[in-house]
């Protein structure tokens, strides 16, 4: 038996949830303009260029740093293959219900935001992998940047956006919680606030006023069918990362590190970003998009906001993990549970950060307790001699319990983070396990000689 206490873990922070609820913000609001106001409103038009080059980047950084713990395949089919073909499913019905004739290829999410569920469970499933390889992030870029210029990766599968924002999700994972105090602590990181304005304004401008679309930013199609030659089309996805790289670390040093009243809606991301194109798809086909009041982008803005805390809301998280937690009960042989990690995988608490070290120490207490002298071998009158004895004899047969609780245990320690456990950071073998538990044995039966010596009671063995 081996317990392995090495697992990297995220220390839960107010950061991070922050962040998350700010994308996903920029995610619904992008989403509700795209419809009509780009249309009319050239300065919205630049917004939406400025939030497109880097809101989903920043996304799948986010999703990388917080996937670092070792991936199981069926959890990540329950909690994102499974909401991937329902939100493609509710956004390809939204379509049929307003009368519209749209074919049903869940192979090629277009047309749906369910793409980066898809991306993500790709992810997931490659990275301890992927993440060994030495320079992993521009080796990806490159290859990102080769891809564009070649046929071979479209929508299919999503094959196109999976490599492209690859470079962000490495790079997640690969970053670490000291490089977020160490960013924090940089006395000029304010200078990365006029550099990032400048930049999205600088490239939107640059491609509206040569008719560039925006398509490039995507990433759904090579180069060529976005309008562009390879040439133009390498240069403006290096754009793409340097100034969505420089956003990011922007995010991550000043962004507040504490609670405000809407960072709990960081934790139900996935409810808002599987309902809220459907609904708005529904919207636009009942012409409440088009109403004078919402061509404006102020109310678009409340409306958006109105979007995520509702979606964001309780009762919506339950509906949703309600009903996932009942697909995969009807599909697999599993009493686990599903819960809405609002597209990441969830922190390690702080509440239980000592909690696996303290229940391994119990267990081996109680299995040497098993081995104190019995009762019957004692002839002591002394009461507290025999009410030690006595949970002695309650303790018996319970070895066995304990060596079950040892093994849940293993399983369990994912949990662990790495900070507390800087003497565990290695594999207990079944050596070192049975040291310890000679080591508590003896303390038990020193601890009961002492008793007896006070007493003057020995066992008859013993006289």
């Amino acid at each position: 038996m081996k317990f392995k206490a090495d697992r990297t873990a995220v220390p839960y922070s107010y950061l991070i949830d922050n962040i998350k609820v700010l994308l996903i913000f920029l995610v619904v609001f992008n989403h509700i303009i795209a419809f009509n106001l780009v249309k009319v409103d050239m300065v919205v038009r630049y917004i939406w260029y400025g939030i497109t080059i880097f809101h989903m980047p920043a996304f799948v950084f986010i999703s990388g740093y917080l996937s670092k713990k070792p991936q199981n395949v069926l959890k990540n089919v329950k909690n994102l293959l499974i909401p991937y073909i329902l939100g493609y499913s509710l956004t390809w019905y939204s379509q049929i219900w307003l009368g519209r004739t749209v074919d049903y290829e869940i192979l090629r999410p277009t047309g749906t935001v369910m793409w980066y569920v898809l991306a993500l469970f790709a992810y997931r499933l490659t990275i301890e992998a992927m993440g060994k390889i030495r320079f992993i992030v521009p080796l990806s870029i490159i290859f990102a940047l080769w891809a564009g210029t070649r046929p071979e990766f479209t929508t299919f599968l999503s094959a196109s956006r999976i490599v492209v924002f690859f470079p962000f999700f490495a790079a997640g994972y690969l970053w670490k919680s000291e490089y977020i105090t160490a960013v924090r602590k940089f006395k000029g990181k304010w200078v990365l606030v006029p550099i990032s304005a400048v930049l999205l304004w600088a490239i939107p401008n640059y491609m509206i006023t040569n008719g560039m679309g925006i398509a490039i930013f995507r990433a759904n199609h090579r180069y060529q069918l976005c309008g562009l030659t390879d040439q133009e089309g390498i240069v403006i996805r290096l754009l793409m990362y340097l100034v969505s790289f420089i956003v990011i670390y922007t995010f991550l040093a000043l962004m507040p590190d504490i609670k405000l009243p809407l960072t709990y809606i960081g934790r139900h991301t996935m409810g808002i970003y599987l309902f809220h194109y459907p609904i708005m798809i529904i919207m636009n086909g009942l012409y409440l998009l088009r109403l004078p009041q919402l061509t404006n982008v102020w109310a678009l803005l409340g409306v958006s906001l109105v979007f995520i805390l509702v979606l964001g809301s309780l009762p919506v998280d339950w509906l949703y993990t309600g009903v996932i937690n009942i697909i995969a009960f009807i599909l697999f042989k599993t009493d686990k549970t599903v819960r809405d990690e609002g597209l990441e995988e969830e922190y390690d608490s702080d509440e239980n950060k000592y909690e696996i070290l303290r229940q391994r120490r119990k267990a081996i207490e109680e299995l040497a307790a098993t081995l104190e002298p019995d009762k019957d071998h004692v002839g002591s009158a002394d009461p507290e001699v025999e009410g030690t004895q006595e949970n002695t004899e309650k303790n018996e047969g319970s070895s066995r319990v304990a060596g079950y609780e040892m093994d849940i245990e293993e399983d369990n320690l994912d949990d662990v983070s790495e900070e507390p456990l800087k003497e565990e950071e290695r594999e207990l073998t079944l050596e070192e396990l049975m040291e310890e538990l000679e080591a508590a044995t003896r303390k038990a039966e020193n601890s009961n000689l002492q008793k007896r010596e006070k007493t003057g009671q020995y066992p008859a063995d013993d006289q």
